[in-house]
Formats: C-alpha cells, structure tokens, sequence
C-alpha cells in the first residue's frame, strides 16, 4: 500500500490538428500514440505508457486508460553522519507513476499521481505530444507516400498543410465551489486575464467569452484575451470576478490569471492550477480496468451530486469508433 496521499483531479485534454479535433484522427495517430509502445527519453529518465486499455462503462462511453511510469535512477552523493560530510555515493532503480483516464466523448481527463516523484500533469502533457507527434510523422509520411503515387505532384508541403502537426493543451479544471472557496483567499483582487484556448468544438458557458470566441475566428487570430484591471485597495469586485470566470475555469478551455493581495497583505497570484478540481482517493488497484472503473464511477458520483458537469459532444463521434473497432480496423492500422 502506497503512503503517498494520492488525489484525484480533472483537466480539459484539448488536441487539435488545424481544424482537425482529437475524434477526426483517432484512428490514424491518435490510438497509435497510446498503443503504439513508444517511449519519450528526457535526461536520464525514459517515459512509457503501461497497459494502456480501451474500457468502456455500463453507459457505452468510452476511455483510454493506463500507467505513465517514469523510469530513471536516483542517485547521491555523499550522507551526514556524526556531524560530518562523508562521501557514498549510491544508485538505485526507481519508477513512480501516474494514472490517467481520458474520456473520449467529452475529451476529459481524469488524473492521478500514484508515487511520490510521480510524474505531474505538465510531464504528461509534455509526454503525450511526444507520442502525438512520432505517431503522427509515421502516419503522415504513410499518406504523403499513398498520396505521391497516385499524384506525382504532390508535395510534402501539401500533406503537412492538408494535416498540421498535433497541438495539444492540457488544462486544470475547477468546479464553481472550488474557485469561489479560493477566490475568498483574496483580500483585494486587482487583475484578472482570461486567455481563451483552443476548444474541442464545445460552446462557452459565457456569452461574452462566446463572442470573444467569435470575433477571434473572424479576424483570424492566434490568440486573444480578456483583462481587467482595477488598482488600488478597493479593487475588483470579488464576487463579480467569480462568477466572469466560473464557467471558463470549469470548461478548461481558458487560461485564467488573478492578481491582487492576499488576506495577510502579501501580493498573492492564481492561475487554473490553485482552482483545481481534486478528491482524495486511497491506494488505486494495480489493474487498469480495475482501478479505471473505480474513477469512473468516483467522477460519475459527482455528476449525479452536480458538482462538475459535463457534455457529450462527440458520442455520436465515439459510438462509430466503437463499431469501427470491434471490426478490426484500428488492428489493421497498427500492422
């Protein structure tokens, strides 16, 4: 039994192709990312998914779900005894892990770090577009390939503009108790920003967000932000702050940024990572169907209480994938 105080929490996994959305390359790069065995090599540790599983609910949603063990070697140089410095130097083998559950109909993902030097989710965002990005130079240098056979014109430009290379962002989801609890920890709020972030095709909660949204569409641009600001002791009004951003920070589809000072007078800051979602959870079995099922149902628990609410806009999306594997394609996509 892991002593580590193992908690779980919630992220938006928004990945997109161009115009592309995770669901319209499943088959193609992103299964392949997740089953295909692939490592990612940072400094002396090497990053790999562990059994990864397709599991599905009594409800006929469907997730991926599995380990990802860091496995690197601690060391040391030297230890304290009797007051003094004494060199001894020693290695030993270690590989903490985290847990995942990506939901695919809503694209959200359920996260728990299992060790203590577990990796966090900034590592396993950075190790996914990892994998991402090998399963997709495979797959794309397949269809330019395909597609330079049947015309000899084409270009390799062509098939990377036709397909851009994966983006991925992983964002820290909260609940509207969560942000309003942590909110109070201000006692004057004097900067809020809002980032909007590239979305999985779902409507924001905010209309004015939705039309910000909108209006970055229209004129093409990259980014976009929000930001009001208010110096001074009086500052912004808390309550008001709170509800501008309680459907962005619980969507996961924005970044959001508070600055003022704190209850005690230091300058005090937070960002999506402070208003995290998070329950605590106790010693996850070692078998991933096993441990994927008792989040599931810990996740639908708080659905059925309305503290996180969730949609299902790709089901449908989910329900051909499902027919599509029990076929055997995705296996004939892996040969």
């Amino acid at each position: 039994m892991s002593s580590f105080p193992q908690k779980l929490s919630l992220a938006n996994f928004t990945l997109k192709f161009g115009d592309f959305a995770m669901l319209d390359m499943f088959a193609e790069v992103v299964y392949p990312a997740f089953f295909g065995g692939l490592v990612r090599k940072y400094g002396y540790a090497t990053y790999m998914l562990l059994d990864p599983q397709l599991v599905e609910d009594h409800a006929g949603e469907l997730y991926i779900a599995g380990r990802l063990v860091k496995n690197t070697k601690v060391s040391r140089d030297q230890v304290l005894r009797g007051g003094k410095l004494i060199e001894d130097r020693q290695q030993i083998e270690s590989a903490p892990s985290c847990f995942f559950v990506l939901q695919l109909s809503n694209h959200k993902l359920f996260f728990v770090r299992e060790t203590a030097h577990a990796p966090f989710l900034a590592t396993f965002a950075s190790t996914i577009q990892s994998y991402l990005t090998q399963s997709y130079l495979v797959w794309l240098r397949g269809y330019y390939e395909a597609s330079k056979v049947m015309d000899p014109s084409f270009t390799w430009n062509r098939a990377y503009n036709s397909y851009p290379r994966p983006k991925l962002e992983i964002t820290p989801m909260a609940t509207e108790g969560a942000l309003v609890a942590y909110v109070k920890k201000f006692k004057v709020i004097n900067s809020v920003e809002v980032r909007l972030l590239e979305t999985n095709h779902e409507l924001d909660n905010s209309p004015l967000f939705g039309d910000m949204r909108e209006v970055k569409e229209k004129i093409g641009a990259d980014d976009i932000v929000f930001k009001t600001t208010k110096a001074g002791e009086g500052g912004l009004d808390k309550v008001g702050v709170a509800k501008l951003i309680s459907p962005q920070a619980e969507s996961g589809n924005s970044q959001i940024k508070l600055k003022g000072i704190a209850i005690n007078g230091d300058k005090f800051y937070a960002s999506n990572e402070n208003f995290n979602f998070s329950i605590a959870i106790k010693n996850l079995p070692k078998s991933v169907s096993t441990a994927a099922n008792l989040i599931i149902n810990k996740i639908k628990d708080q659905v059925a209480l309305g503290t996180l609410r969730f949609s299902n806009d790709s089901r449908d999306k989910v329900d051909d994938l499902k027919i599509n594997f029990l076929e055997g394609q995705y296996e004939s996509l892996r040969d």
